[in-house]
């Protein structure tokens, strides 16, 4: 820890982002479906950190953007992860800064928990259901980026692409496939037990 107490408070202390501490407390603490985990408040925030620089730069920051920028900034494709550096470096904004201010999830669950001594505790099932949601939005991340990367190389054409993950179980037995969602909701896969 440092004199902050840990990067979360750094960055929140040196961008001038203090009030947005009580907006990530709320999105960890709120109800499911609407409660966010670490991942996706890391996320939050970075992109937040961003679009206030983009603001501050005088860039668009309408819709999306900001958003769009932050994936394209962390891309796996280095040339899209740098075209994007560039403009945000000719507009002003000190990308290799905000770069290394980007926080991780882990960053993010020592500040909740550390810094701030807060604790979340999921009712029965909860986890389970936040556990399958958060894989499912890093496979769609992760897809989404080779598909991009691939329709930028020429392997993919098509018009403006969109993935979808779904997460399917199947019984060993009968070999009945069904969607998790659905199996949860009714409670059972099939009929064979």
């Amino acid at each position: 820890m440092t004199e902050h107490g840990c990067k979360v408070c750094r960055v929140l202390d040196e961008r001038d982002m203090e009030r947005y501490e009580s907006q990530l407390v709320d999105q960890w603490q709120a109800e499911t479906p609407e409660r966010k985990g670490y991942r996706q408040l890391a996320e939050w925030l970075n992109i937040t950190m961003l679009r206030r620089e983009m603001d501050r730069a005088g860039l668009s920051t309408l819709g999306q953007e900001a958003a769009s920028k932050y994936e394209r900034l962390r891309s796996a494709d280095d040339s899209v992860a740098e075209e994007v550096a560039v403009g945000l470096s000719s507009a002003g904004i000190g990308v290799e800064q905000l770069r290394d201010d980007f926080v991780s999830y882990g960053v993010v669950r020592t500040h909740l928990q550390d810094c701030l001594d807060l604790e979340y505790t999921a009712e029965s099932g909860e986890w389970e259901a936040e556990t399958i949601e958060m894989a499912r939005e890093y496979a769609r991340k992760k897809v989404s980026e080779a598909v991009r990367s691939l329709s930028n190389k020429g392997g993919l054409d098509g018009g403006e692409l969109v993935v979808d993950v779904s997460v399917a179980i199947e019984c060993e037995t009968c070999h009945a496939t069904i969607p998790i969602d659905r199996a949860v909701r009714r409670g059972y896969i099939c009929d064979c037990e």
